[in-house]
């Protein structure tokens, strides 16, 4: 039998989530123990944490960290950054509040929502996020992701174009505090990858945005090139189609022989399904 600790009743217990079922829905104290963070949260890197630790220590968490029932435990859906400051302080109890589970897509989109309207997650992180959505099933085209996370079409295809970085500067502007999506964009669309490392580093190195985006304006200048042209002209097109259990994707860069490289492309698929003994 559980030996209980003086003043606590077995209720007591398990309201706070120590011992016996797991509340399914509500505000409840509960140990750090029970907690586990998500493995799909969007967010991989926890940057600039000191403050949050501090605060937590003087002051504990004002907010709570909303969880959802993962089995015997509670997994986080939002409040990561809380949870880890807690665990640096030695918290035995945190307060959570339990939801009912939501089903896979469901939960993705609202975790990256939140993230989004937070800017709680890196840009290359956020990217990638978007692509990993329009590549699975949820969603068939980039006007119906934007639609889904409240923003505008030309806003996401600006995001993905983050991905077209080189692997090494995408890996840099990831371990990079402090560039903001606007600022990633602005970058992602310099097409000179010299000076988008050289942008990047500055930002490492603590140079002011409005230098950065000077920096950025005097280079479209001397190429010629209007700060405020269309991003939609040399943004990423997609095309998808599902019929059963098949799915067909069909990306390209949004260019003027878009539409033909992009039927020329169906063509040599179209051959190759057709000429695949394996498919008969």
């Amino acid at each position: 039998m559980t030996k209980l600790p003086e003043g606590k009743s077995r209720l007591d217990l398990v309201k706070a989530g120590l011992m016996g079922g797991l509340p399914k829905r509500g505000r409840f104290i509960v140990s750090i123990e029970r907690l586990q963070e998500d493995p799909d949260n969007e967010r991989k890197n926890f940057n600039n944490m000191d403050d949050m630790i501090e605060s937590v220590r003087r002051h504990g968490i004002i907010e709570p960290i909303t969880v959802t029932q993962d089995g015997d435990r509670y997994r986080i859906l939002t409040g990561h950054r809380r949870f880890r400051a807690a665990k640096a302080v030695g918290l035995a109890e945190v307060e959570v509040l339990v939801r009912e589970p939501d089903d896979e897509i469901t939960r993705r989109f609202k975790s990256l929502i939140s993230n989004i309207q937070r800017e709680n997650i890196g840009a290359v992180e956020l990217a990638e996020t978007l692509r990993a959505l329009l590549d699975s099933d949820s969603v068939a085209t980039q006007r119906e992701l934007a639609t889904q996370v409240g923003k505008s079409e030309q806003w996401v295809s600006g995001i993905l174009r983050i991905l077209e970085l080189p692997a090494r500067l995408q890996e840099e502007m990831r371990t990079t505090p402090g560039i903001g999506y606007e600022m990633a964009l602005r970058i992602a669309r310099v097409g000179d990858s010299q000076l988008q490392e050289e942008l990047i580093t500055a930002a490492k190195t603590g140079e002011s945005t409005r230098s950065i985006r000077a920096r950025i304006e005097n280079h479209h200048a001397q190429q010629g090139v209007s700060p405020s042209r269309n991003p939609r002209a040399t943004s990423v097109i997609q095309f998808k189609h599902r019929q059963g259990s098949c799915t067909a994707t069909l990306r390209a860069k949004r260019e003027p022989q878009a539409r033909e490289a992009m039927l020329e492309a169906l063509r040599h698929l179209e051959k190759q399904v057709r000429e695949d003994d394996s498919l008969r």
